[in-house]
C-alpha cells in the first residue's frame, strides 16, 4: 500500500487464482478478477514458450480511471505467485507506478 494511488493489492496463486492475501478496498467482483487474472498469467507464460522471450515479469491492464499490475513473484513448489495492485490511474505515472512495484515486490515474500 506504499504507493501512491493504491486501492487495493493481494497475492493470487498462479495456479489455483485463489487470493492468498489482501488489502485495500476492493470490488465486489475481486476474487473473479484475481480467478482472470492467475489464468492470463498460465496462458502468457505458455504463449512464451520455454523462455524464447524471458520468463514473465509483469502484467499490466491499463483503463481509463484504472491501472492493474501483476508482478509474478516466482515460489516454490508451484506456479508461483502474482502481486496483484489496483490502482486509481489519475493519481499515479503508471512508470513510475510499475517501478515502485517491482522495487517493493521482494519484501512482499520476506
Amino acid at each position: 500500500m506504499a504507493v501512491q494511488g493504491v486501492r487495493a493489492a493481494a497475492l493470487i496463486d498462479i495456479g489455483t487464482g485463489m487470493v492468498l492475501r489482501s488489502t485495500g478496498v476492493q470490488d465486489s467482483g475481486f476474487p473473479a478478477a484475481a480467478a482472470s487474472l492467475a489464468d492470463e498469467a498460465r496462458l502468457a507464460r505458455a504463449t512464451l514458450a520455454s523462455g524464447e522471450a524471458g520468463d514473465l515479469d509483469e502484467i499490466s491492464l491499463v483503463t481509463g480511471g484504472r491501472l492493474h499490475l501483476s508482478k509474478v513473484l516466482p515460489t516454490l513448489p508451484g506456479d508461483g505467485v502474482l502481486l496483484f495492485v489496483d490502482l486509481d490511474r489519475n493519481r499515479v505515472t503508471i512508470a513510475l507506478a510499475s517501478l515502485q512495484v517491482r522495487q517493493l515486490a521482494p519484501a512482499v515474500l520476506a
